[in-house]
């Protein structure tokens, strides 16, 4: 079988590495899975780089998210799995950029076996950190309005559209024109360039309405100017930061406007989590993907082969949707 394989930390193109490997055996409470699709992401090229907080030891099978097929059931796991599409549930335990992996029975989840499987291996990460982005920390109801920066990324895509079956408008902040295109597309129409005149822009929009909600993955300093525009009791959820700066705001607003700031990690969450809310959320996802309510933008799909060529599209400043590998000729 083939696995992309990390064999240093460094440049992706010069440090991993599509290897020949033996057929995984299976343990008594694992399944064997024949991959259909995995997703790149962000963090994948962090751990690669060696700036994310897993340490692997080499050489280390990449890949964090995806779905398959069961092909193959431990003698202690449950023998109707064999056959069913499966979600592996992301922590870094198995690398999923691989023809077959061999994953612990308690890390799948059963999905629809009619949807599209490069949408449902996208909800890993993405869609999961959407939805509880937007549930855990303010309750928010119909017509209530939320702001975020990278707009225009696949978890902008997936926060805007989780927040329209809840009836919340989005303020989405993009840095190119090209973006604020790209969100208009999509069917987003309150999206805003930052810039020197980022506030008379927000105030066209909001008028004297208010955010209940702000979600950031960049850093610096438009995070803080959303954060100017909170309701008192508002909140701030920071969950990345691309820009390698600190979300740059007044602290004055936060004492005196009582407003909170919360920083999100979703392996810290996956890890504490009952393994039954665990399952339940990602159905959910998988039920809205399988219905059509819920995708975001692909913009290339290619077999492990072409490896080099899904680095340099994933790692593109241009970028107009996500990068996926197709698997085991599906």
């Amino acid at each position: 079988m083939r696995q992309l394989q990390l064999k240093a930390h460094g440049e992706p193109s010069d440090v991993v590495e599509l290897r020949t490997v033996d057929e995984p055996t299976l343990d008594h409470d694992e399944v064997l899975l024949s991959m259909e699709a995995a997703p790149l992401n962000p963090s994948d090229f962090m751990l690669v780089r060696g700036t994310y907080r897993v340490r692997p030891t080499f050489p280390f099978p990449l890949g964090s998210e995806g779905v398959g097929r069961v092909v193959q059931t431990g003698p202690n796991v449950d023998v109707t799995l064999r056959g069913k599409r499966v979600l592996i549930v992301p922590n870094n335990e198995q690398g999923t950029w691989a023809d077959l992996v061999v994953v612990p029975a308690r890390n799948v989840v059963p999905l629809s076996n009619e949807a599209d499987p490069i949408q449902l291996s996208m909800i890993g990460i993405n869609a999961v950190t959407a939805y509880l982005l937007l549930s855990k920390y303010v309750r928010l109801m119909p017509g209530d309005w939320i702001g975020q920066t990278a707009g225009n990324s696949a978890m902008g895509e997936y926060i805007a559209k989780l927040a329209k079956l809840a009836g919340v408008q989005t303020l989405n902040i993009v840095r190119r024109k090209e973006a604020a295109e790209q969100v208009r597309r999509r069917g987003d129409e309150h999206v805003i360039v930052s810039g020197d005149d980022l506030h008379r822009n927000i105030e066209k929009v909001l008028g004297e309405k208010k955010l209940s909600l702000v979600l950031d993955s960049l850093g610096g300093t438009p995070v803080g100017e959303l954060a100017g525009w909170l309701k008192p009791g508002g909140s701030m959820v920071s969950y990345g930061v691309q820009d390698g700066q600190f979300p740059a705001f007044s602290p004055y607003q936060f004492i005196f406007r009582s407003l909170s700031l919360h920083g999100f990690s979703l392996s810290n969450l996956m890890r504490n989590a009952p393994q039954v809310e665990i399952r339940e959320v990602y159905q959910k996802l998988g039920d809205l993907v399988a219905d059509g309510s819920l995708g975001a933008a692909v913009e290339f799909v290619c077999p492990l082969e072409e490896f080099e060529e899904a680095f340099a599209r994933s790692l593109g400043s241009n970028r107009r949707g996500k990068v996926v590998f197709k698997l085991n000729h599906q």
